[in-house]
């Protein structure tokens, strides 16, 4: 396999050269002054280039997979991969205005940009050496603000892409959501997990469970090991609107779930008894869908540590709790705590060692969360295009895809009170599949 190298090479330059700035630790990571204006410039070229152009060509002769994947009838027919090329953008804020070229900085902020598109750089080799793939990519840096952002729309090679990988500021991928109604390009939104961003838009992918489908999660893995008049809905006041998620994602018939609904005011649970809450000779189930305050959870923690006494309790929680700090493990160990998570990634998997490594190899550093993000986004695109063509975005209800940070699996977003009876558009397609993962062993790991 070949791929193009010169043009690789500079590109690769360009962006690891940002990425070693920001990870020298010689050099303080700076940041941009608050209310400083970016630098303006005048005439009618568009203020940003894309960053560079990469063109991925497989070796002559690779034989194209035979024959079409099974469907329904309603689907148009997948293209065969024969060898055409297909055209990718990524919009990321790297944020090259910035950067201080003096003393070889890049601001904080860059790092997930950097992360995420050096990971989708292995992905991309990985594309082109394995899977025999054309790929033109372009990589644009989409800034912080929203007029920046409006002004890189007026690049017209990105409207050439065919499909699109970003951006990330959640105003950004409202406004690239409602430009591809017209242009009609596939939109990956790796980061933003925004319910009802757009509608009547089935091009648009979400790749990022929505809250939605985190109260979704809980509720079947509850309800496969629990009785329903077992749990108990637990919020302040304001929060209150996150319980008809789950609600309405308990079984037709089943009895409903108990609210505990707290007054916003209050510090602590001293004056509410959830003895009520508790049935003899059976596990009494707590579901927070909160973040806001550790203090909320602590207190709820701390209450239910002392009323339960030998009933056996489990609480669910929101993704944010694995970033407490206020929070002492054992109330998550003897309370046992269950946590959603959009990704887990197994880092003693042979898998995620060699990717690991490929990226230690090519930086100098460790990979985070964003750089195998960027790998799977970019591998799950890539594959697509080579198994469906074009029209991949229509099959992907009834895919799925493992990767190194995740599992995609894919459904259907209508609109409020809309079913899928095959005459409604659906809005967009989400990933709903969200980890369970359970505090043992001092750390929060898959539940059985």
């Amino acid at each position: 396999m070949r791929t193009n190298t010169g043009v690789f090479s500079i590109l690769f330059l360009t962006v690891a050269s940002l990425f070693l700035a920001f990870c020298n630790p010689a050099k303080k990571a700076t940041t941009s002054t608050p209310g400083r204006k970016p630098p303006v410039t005048t005439g009618t070229k568009p203020r940003y280039e894309p960053m560079d152009t990469l063109r991925w060509t497989p070796a002559p002769g690779v034989k194209p997979p035979i024959g079409n994947p099974s469907g329904t009838t309603d689907l148009p027919p997948a293209t065969p991969y024969t060898g055409q090329t297909y055209r990718l953008a990524f919009l990321l804020p790297f944020l090259t205005n910035q950067a201080d070229p003096e003393s070889q900085t890049v601001p904080e902020r860059s790092n997930l940009a950097l992360q995420f598109y050096t990971g989708a750089g292995l992905a991309l080799q990985k594309l082109s050496t394995e899977e025999g793939l054309n790929l033109s990519v372009d990589v644009f840096d989409t800034q912080s603000s929203d007029a920046d952002f409006q002004r890189l729309l007026s690049n017209p090679r990105i409207d050439k892409a065919q499909v699109v990988i970003g951006p990330i500021r959640p105003s950004h991928v409202s406004l690239m959501a409602e430009r591809i109604k017209q242009t009609h390009q596939i939109l990956l939104s790796p980061e933003s997990p925004n319910m009802d961003l757009t509608n009547r838009n089935p091009d648009f992918i979400q790749i990022n469970p929505s809250l939605r489908a985190h109260c979704a999660a809980i509720t079947r893995y509850v309800l496969e090991r629990h009785r329903p008049d077992a749990v108990t809905l637990v919020c302040k006041q304001k929060e209150a609107d996150r319980l008809p998620y789950f609600q309405q994602s308990n079984a037709p018939g089943n009895t409903r779930f108990a609210e505990l609904i707290v007054p916003d005011a209050a510090a602590n649970f001293d004056n509410i008894d959830l003895r009520p809450y508790f049935r003899s000779g059976r596990t009494a189930v707590f579901i927070l869908p909160t973040w806001a305050s550790q203090d909320f959870i602590m207190a709820f923690l701390r209450k239910l540590h002392t009323t339960r006494g030998n009933t056996r309790v489990e609480v669910y929680g929101m993704p944010q709790w694995r970033n407490f700090e206020n929070i002492e493990p054992e109330y998550f160990a003897e309370m046992n705590v269950h946590v959603t998570s959009a990704s887990h990634i197994d880092r003693s998997s042979n898998e995620a060692r060699e990717f690991r490594q490929a990226f230690y190899d090519a930086n100098g550093t460790v990979p985070n969360d964003d750089a195998y993000n960027g790998y799977d986004v970019t591998m799950f695109a890539g594959k697509m295009l080579k198994k469906y063509g074009l029209s991949f975005p229509q099959r992907l209800a009834s895919e799925e895809f493992e990767g190194l940070h995740g599992k995609f699996q894919f459904a259907k977003v209508f609109a409020t009170g809309a079913v899928d009876d095959r005459v409604n558009q659906y809005d967009y397609l989400e990933n709903i599949f969200v980890h369970i993962l359970k505090f043992q062993n001092f750390k929060f790991q898959p539940a059985e």
